[in-house]
């Protein structure tokens, strides 16, 4: 083989190593920043771990194959466990590639194959839920509106990897979860004050997940008294349930390094409704380095943290001054993400 045109022997299957040799590049780029928990850095090596494993597959199938399969299984043979997963995928792929589908092909699978199994409910949403679902698998959004985006290459890795993840047993049901899901969502970012309260009265505790916990954060700083009113007596609500409390609390911890002002202000607010005083360091950590909105909002939640947290805060101000301002006008604020 030419060193010129190196190939795994598949013209299919180059493409789909293409995609997760990029991959690999943009996550290599997060190594090295940096904020109050190091998330970004962590999830791409979470991430990178995974890609070591699919390029690990790929060589594989690459040696003992030639790149030439027939068949999803023959690739992933722990596939054959996920009969109806499998038979999806299959749908989405022509007969001679099994590596790769494109969004479009993928939304129109499933459309065609799970539109009608969507409770009347969610029928009006299928359009958002099958997006929302093409994006998980991608890991990136999708352009909101034109076909550009529709043409980027799903991977049957990704697709397997996400389901793994996700610990996806019958794609049915994860469907119909994450439909739930957007509905919650979209009825927290109603406009609509009636429909906002009666959501959070309604909403069971199992539906807020990581997204629907941001909504939720983010309902905090509503300038609707009756609305952050109930959006924080949700949220301490949740404080009372162990299982409830931890999964709200690695959320909310995480808006700490969002790259919205705002997100990082609702973060602050939520933490204080959780009484997690486990995120002293964290907000500790804003209240000397944060733009002034984040900074006092970080201080609040110290303070509401009783005399454990005045004593934090008063040290973060005591040693205010001989530190970096990150986030002050006129510095580079993408230096923490």
């Amino acid at each position: 083989m030419s060193p010129d045109h190196m190939s795994t022997g598949s013209e299919q299957l180059d493409r789909a190593l293409v995609v997760h040799l990029d991959n690999c590049s943009h996550l290599l780029l997060q190594l090295g920043t940096f904020g109050p928990l190091r998330c970004r850095e962590m999830y791409a090596l979470d991430k990178l771990l995974r890609e070591a494993r699919v390029l690990g597959l790929v060589c594989k199938v690459s040696e003992e194959k030639s790149g030439v399969v027939n068949s999803a299984e023959e690739v992933l043979p722990f596939l054959e466990s996920r009969p109806k997963a499998l038979a999806f995928w299959s749908q989405c792929t022509e007969s001679l590639n099994v590596y790769t589908t494109t969004a479009e092909r993928f939304l129109q699978s499933l459309h065609s194959v799970f539109s009608a199994r969507l409770h009347d409910q969610h029928a009006s949403r299928a359009d958002t839920v099958f997006v929302k679902l093409a994006e998980r698998v991608l890991e990136k959004r999708l352009p909101k509106r034109g076909r550009s985006g529709r043409q980027e290459l799903i991977t049957l890795f990704q697709y397997w990897s996400h389901l793994e993840e996700e610990g996806v047993s019958a794609l049915d049901t994860y469907i119909t979860e994450l439909a739930e899901q957007v509905s919650l969502i979209q009825s927290l970012q109603s406009g609509d004050q009636d429909t906002v309260l009666k959501t959070l009265k309604r909403v069971p505790e199992t539906q807020l997940q990581k997204e629907g916990l941001r909504a939720l954060s983010l309902l905090l700083l509503d300038k609707r008294i009756k609305v952050s009113n109930a959006a924080s007596a949700l949220l301490r609500s949740l404080a009372d349930s162990p299982r409830s409390r931890e999964r709200a609390l690695v959320s909310c911890l995480e808006l700490l390094e969002d790259e919205s002002v705002e997100t990082r202000v609702a973060g602050c607010k939520a933490l204080s409704c959780l009484k997690a005083k486990e995120s002293i360091d964290q907000l500790v950590y804003l209240c000397q380095t944060d733009k002034d909105d984040v900074r006092e909002a970080a201080k609040q939640a110290l303070l509401s943290f009783g005399e454990e947290g005045k004593l934090a805060q008063r040290h973060a101000e005591d040693s205010q001054d001989g530190l970096p301002r990150l986030f002050a006008p006129g510095s580079m604020a993408s230096t923490a993400f």
